[in-house]
């Protein structure tokens, strides 16, 4: 693929970070962060120079907006009078609608909202990508083109974003909610923390990879451990026993309803 000219990353806190991280043999990557504290680390570590908002929007078509949900309202002001409907904004904060940027900033921008999750600091990430009113095919090329240096891309429709933040954005932190329960579980049953984390670590990313590898799905892969009247058969039944199912439906939609009442739209 050919280098961008450039892309501008404002906001360098961690996924600010894992952006230029994965970026940065691609593109020709500017950051803008106020912390002085991350100015210093990001400068040492990846030896990038650190630019005015004004100077970055000059530098750079493409802006990705990488700040906090709560710093949102003020780099949108900073961007506003540097900002034509020449760039690109590309927004990775949750909550934040295409509409709302749109509305902020003006001049017919052209905003793509992103949702990537936490495995992006490992270049692993899954990000559904959704365009504004006024972005074209092309910039969801060009933030697809950015973001696949994270891990995999998909691109939905914004009115799906609530349910994919609740499906991927949140969905490692329900992962690693499971090991904790599995970790602990086998201590109880007689294993020491260490065996356990190891053996649960090592079962989630193997079980993981097959399911990817042989292109089976989850119920046909769970079927063939599950012999009847066997350990996993009597351990799942006792998940059935429990509408572990009922549970995960219960907790998807608390997520996604908490999405919609953290929307600024």
């Amino acid at each position: 693929m050919k280098k961008m000219k450039s892309i501008g990353i404002v906001g360098g806190g961690n996924m600010g970070e894992a952006i230029l991280a994965s970026c940065q043999k691609y593109f020709r990557v500017y950051v803008s962060e106020k912390s002085l504290e991350r100015q210093r680390f990001l400068t040492k570590k990846y030896r990038v120079k650190i630019d005015k908002v004004s100077d970055l929007a000059a530098k750079c078509s493409v802006i990705v907006l990488a700040v906090k949900p709560q710093d949102f309202d003020e780099a949108l002001v900073a961007l506003k009078p540097f900002v034509s409907k020449q760039h690109l904004i590309i927004s990775v904060a949750a909550g934040i609608t295409t509409n709302y940027i749109e509305k902020k900033i003006g001049n017919r921008v052209r905003v793509v909202r992103t949702m990537p999750n936490l495995p992006a600091v490992v270049q692993k990430a899954v990000t559904a990508l959704a365009k504004g009113r006024f972005a074209k095919e092309q910039d969801l090329r060009t933030a697809s083109a950015v973001f696949d240096r994270l891990g995999k891309t998909l691109i939905v429709e914004e009115g799906l974003v609530d349910m994919v933040t609740a499906t991927s954005g949140s969905g490692p932190g329900y992962v690693f909610f499971l090991m904790e329960q599995m970790i602990e579980a086998a201590q109880k049953i007689g294993l020491s923390e260490k065996v356990a984390a190891h053996l649960v670590i090592e079962t989630f990313a193997g079980s993981a990879h097959l399911l990817k590898t042989v292109y089976e799905s989850p119920a046909a892969l769970r079927a063939k451990v599950t012999s009847k009247g066997g350990t996993t058969h009597a351990a799942v039944e006792v998940f059935k026993k429990h509408k572990m199912g009922k549970i995960f439906v219960k907790a998807f939609q608390a997520a996604v309803k908490r999405a919609k009442q953290l929307s600024r739209r």
